[in-house]
């Protein structure tokens, strides 16, 4: 094995012999010394013209602005104030109507009222022709829609003071 490694590093020297080294043309070896004395003359420009530097003003004042807080908006209820007083108003009003409207058992001060009421056309026309049943599922419903407004409202400020 070794002779027939030294007969093939004897043929490959007699190979590179015969051809001869490679030698770059001169328009190669100028392009490439062109570029390496660019390359040394922008290092050295770079080092005596160091970028100048901002002041540390101008880098507070901008992590300032990156790190400034968003307002937050508070969120707005989807039924305003307003509105729930008129609910509250209606509410009130559906069960004041309720005792007088006819077939009710009402007490001896509320049949007055009812009478003086149901001679008014509005009333006996309006508030008559709601069955009972619609009237106190309207009741049933605000009352329901309160008293989840008012715990969300409650519980909403307990976690508020919890977190602070």
């Amino acid at each position: 094995m070794e002779q027939q490694d030294d007969k093939q590093e004897a043929h490959f020297k007699k190979l590179i012999g015969e051809t001869g080294t490679d030698a770059p043309s001169d328009a190669f070896t100028r392009a490439v010394m062109r570029r390496v004395h660019e390359e040394a003359a922008f290092r050295a420009l770079m080092q005596t013209n160091v970028a100048d530097a901002p002041s540390p003003a101008f880098n507070s004042a901008i992590i300032a602005q990156i790190q400034a807080p968003r307002p937050t908006v508070a969120p707005k209820p989807v039924i305003s104030r307003q509105v729930w007083y008129w609910i509250a108003a209606a509410w009130v009003a559906l069960i004041v109507a309720s005792f007088f409207v006819p077939g009710n058992d009402q007490p001896a001060f509320w049949g007055k009222v009812n009478g003086m009421m149901v001679s008014n056309p509005v009333f006996n026309q309006k508030f008559s022709a709601i069955p009972q049943p619609v009237t106190l599922t309207i009741i049933g419903l605000s009352c329901l829609m309160l008293l989840d407004y008012f715990l969300r409202n409650k519980w909403m400020l307990l976690n508020k003071t919890a977190r602070s």
